[in-house]
């Protein structure tokens, strides 16, 4: 199997569809799961090693500070990982903050999260 590229975490179906159709479209190749849980699990058994992490935490019960610590823990220091955050996560992972590579606040841009993927991956020419 190939390295993926992205990490794509979203429990909300639609949020999930619409970041991954524009991930690819950009170029990158992404493997996108439905909860922190099912990626902390793909993580540990090394079924995914990826060269950066999406996360949006809306949805995802686990997606707290204690379930967002545990994978930014969990990943290696070179692997950055751009959080979306709506407004009543933002005061509880606030705190994690300084760890992310891109804090991006609902409501959900998908250009945004395109353009701060490009911009940490240094790819700004890439399609899109």
């Amino acid at each position: 199997m190939t390295e993926p590229e992205l990490l794509l975490i979203a429990a909300d179906g639609h949020t999930r569809a619409l970041l991954l159709a524009e991930l690819q479209e950009t170029g990158y190749n992404v493997v996108a799961l439905p909860s922190l849980e099912v990626a902390l699990a793909a993580l540990a058994t090394g079924r995914v090693r990826p060269a950066l992490v999406v996360l949006d935490t809306q949805g995802d019960p686990r997606a707290g500070p204690r379930g967002v610590g545990q994978l930014l823990n969990f990943l290696e220091e070179d692997v950055p990982l751009v959080l979306v955050v709506g407004a009543y996560d933002a005061h509880a992972l606030a705190p994690l903050r300084a760890r992310v590579a891109a804090w991006l606040p609902r409501p959900l841009r998908v250009g945004d999260v395109v353009s701060a993927v490009r911009r940490i991956l240094g790819d700004a020419d890439r399609r899109g």
